[in-house]
């Protein structure tokens, strides 16, 4: 229970800094729209449940400057692509695309619309509009590889 609130605060301190960057660094966004698109259910007390928080707690930290949306259950494949393209056309500034499944798509689309911002989650592909965030594992990680040495029968650590 303790690394999902972790890894909910994680999302929703960086959906909030996406924003206030996006909306303080040019005016013209400021009372414009940004939508999530989710690959499960936004109840799945999981990934997206934790990307629905941050959601959520940066459209009350702007207070109305920033209209958010969602959608979710979309796989990544075809659909993906279709998806993000709507909602570019339909005028989203911003589009965070939640799961590294998104990466081929977010790329295509990107390149139709330059003037949309999309953030890419876990990804590593970016582009003049296309960022990349991510969670800090490794931490966690490396504490975990010392217990586990401290457990081994064979004195080899890993980490």
């Amino acid at each position: 229970m303790n690394n999902l609130l972790n890894l909910k605060n994680i999302f929703v301190n960086a959906s909030l800094l996406g924003l206030l960057l996006i909306s303080g660094a040019n005016p013209a966004l400021a009372a414009d729209q940004a939508a999530f698109v989710y690959v499960a259910h936004k109840n799945d007390y999981g990934w997206s449940y934790s990307h629905d928080i941050g959601r959520l707690k940066a459209e009350k930290s702007l207070q109305g400057k920033f209209k958010t949306s969602y959608i979710e259950n979309i796989l990544d494949n075809a659909d993906s692509e279709r998806t993000f393209r709507r909602l570019a056309q339909q005028g989203n500034k911003v589009i965070f695309a939640t799961t590294f499944g998104y990466m081929n798509a977010i790329e295509k689309v990107a390149k139709q619309f330059p003037n949309t911002i999309f953030m890419h989650a876990n990804g590593y592909k970016t582009a003049k509009n296309v960022g990349v965030y991510d969670i800090r594992t490794y931490e966690g990680s490396y504490l975990q590889g010392v217990l586990a040495g401290y457990k081994t029968k064979s004195n080899v650590w890993v980490l």
